[in-house]
């Protein structure tokens, strides 16, 4: 009676041993399914020109970080067609976002090329903030955009021995290590604007430009990088951009912007960690030969939105 009872207990507990498994097996298909099935919907639908299709469209390297996440779950759980297929998303995730921007340190050694060193940033809040940046950040160029002057005159916070461009008493201006050769404005209408400076590295000129088109409509965006193409169809120096373009660089708005200028964006998405959590919309956009070297993050210090640094190889 006791064998009988111990042989029936073993059986029973083999039993509810194989239930478990195929409780947890059928948990991890569905589980597997779902997240492959939302992957593919969403990659693909990012390609449409909808409305929807753009919005996803700006996640495509959080996609193909997840897809790459759902392969190696697949893998540890032997769901092996399911892994192939979470590889095949990644791919594709990969090859759009890698296509517009370097998703790994894309730096090079710069030997021979002159280090240059700007800070962008955008809607400082006070004077006293920016009077802060202007003298706290000795780099070669300082962009201020859209500053809360409340009345203050600006130009009165540049330090000796620098030199500012731009609307310097209202507006967004440069503040520039270098004394510029020439220096303006570029309507982009809707009541913005961008402003650049041209500064002599080594032996010829480079025309720096930035802005902030994050707060403008899809629209509104599109036709003012029509002007800044123009803008620089027009020039015989070589162009570097740095900015806020309120879109990510796979977004084909901005697509199309990089292939009638021929620039490339240089600054990669590792440069930040908060980049694996949120798409970014800053970018360094310049021409083949130059060089990123890396960024990053400045304090905020009572700032609407924190300023970044970037050095750079020229």
């Amino acid at each position: 009676m006791q064998t009988s009872f111990k042989n029936n207990k073993k059986e029973k507990s083999e039993t509810m041993g194989y239930l478990a498994q195929r409780k947890k097996h059928f948990r991890t298909d569905f589980i597997l399914k779902s997240l492959l099935f939302l992957l593919a919907f969403f990659s693909l639908a990012a390609f449409s020109g909808t409305v929807f299709g753009q919005f996803l469209s700006q996640w495509r390297f959080q996609f193909y970080l997840l897809s790459l996440l759902v392969m190696f779950y697949a893998l540890f759980s032997r769901f092996f067609f399911y892994s192939f297929l979470a590889m095949l998303l990644f791919l594709l995730n990969f090859f759009v976002v890698s296509s517009s921007v370097p998703v790994f340190f894309s730096g090079g050694a710069g030997q021979g090329k002159t280090a240059f060193s700007l800070v962008y940033h955008p809607r400082p809040s006070s004077a006293l903030d920016i009077a802060e940046t202007v003298v706290r950040q000795q780099v070669d160029l300082l962009a201020i955009i859209d500053p809360v002057a409340n009345g203050i005159s600006l130009s009165r916070l540049v330090p000796e021995g620098r030199y500012s461009a731009g609307n310097a008493h209202s507006g967004s201006f440069m503040v520039s290590a270098r004394s510029p050769h020439s220096a303006g404005r570029i309507d982009l209408g809707d009541e913005r604007s961008a402003i650049f400076m041209r500064l002599q590295i080594g032996d010829r000129n480079y025309v720096f430009l930035s802005f902030d088109l994050s707060a403008m409509s899809r629209r509104k965006k599109e036709k003012a990088l029509n002007y800044i193409n123009t803008f620089v169809a027009a020039e015989d120096d070589p162009v570097i951009i740095f900015g806020n373009f309120g879109m990510t660089a796979w977004d084909p708005v901005f697509g199309k912007f990089l292939a009638d200028n021929g620039l490339e964006t240089k600054n990669d998405l590792f440069s930040f960690f908060s980049n694996l959590l949120t798409p970014p919309t800053e970018y360094i956009v310049g021409y083949r030969n130059l060089e990123f070297v890396d960024s990053r993050r400045l304090l905020r210090l009572g700032h609407s939105s924190s300023p970044f640094a970037v050095r750079l190889k020229i």
